[in-house]
């Protein structure tokens, strides 16, 4: 059951789908810590595009065959086939199809800034974060800062 203020993307689906096929753009605040460091809940929002290609370090809003929503970073790209994982994730998801894909992230609303995808800095964390030895390590030192 969810709260009044709680809603559930499911109903709302045609209407993301019809803004992004007409060339808008639809804001979405994701829910959970799968995009931790660069997204934080109740913090952040991004601003999802349609897209007609998607490459490895973009991050796309696409549903699942279980019916769930997702918003990840597409790790690689194989024959119309995406494999996925959230920046805060070690385990991989592979055999997204592209008609799974909804659209994909233009900016990201981080605090009072708006991070767009060709930033260059954004670009350098991209680059680091598709690495899954950068990975481990910031999971290492996080779990040295907090006494774990």
């Amino acid at each position: 059951m969810t709260s009044d203020k709680e809603f559930r993307l499911s109903d709302y689906d045609e209407t993301i789908r019809l803004v992004l096929d007409s060339g808008g753009e639809f804001r979405l605040y994701p829910k959970g810590t799968s995009m931790l460091p660069l997204i934080v809940q109740g913090r952040d929002s991004v601003s999802l595009v349609k897209s007609d290609s998607y490459k490895p370090g973009d991050i796309a809003f696409y549903l699942r065959s279980d019916g769930h929503y997702v918003l990840h970073r597409i790790i690689r790209a194989d024959n119309g086939y995406y494999t996925m994982c959230g920046d805060n994730q070690l385990v991989l998801e592979e055999g997204i199809a592209f008609s799974q894909m909804i659209g994909k992230v233009k900016y990201v609303h981080r605090k009072d800034k708006k991070i767009a995808e060709n930033d260059f800095l954004y670009g350098v964390y991209k680059t680091l974060w598709r690495s899954f030895f950068i990975r481990r390590v910031y999971f290492f030192l996080r779990r040295l800062k907090n006494g774990r």
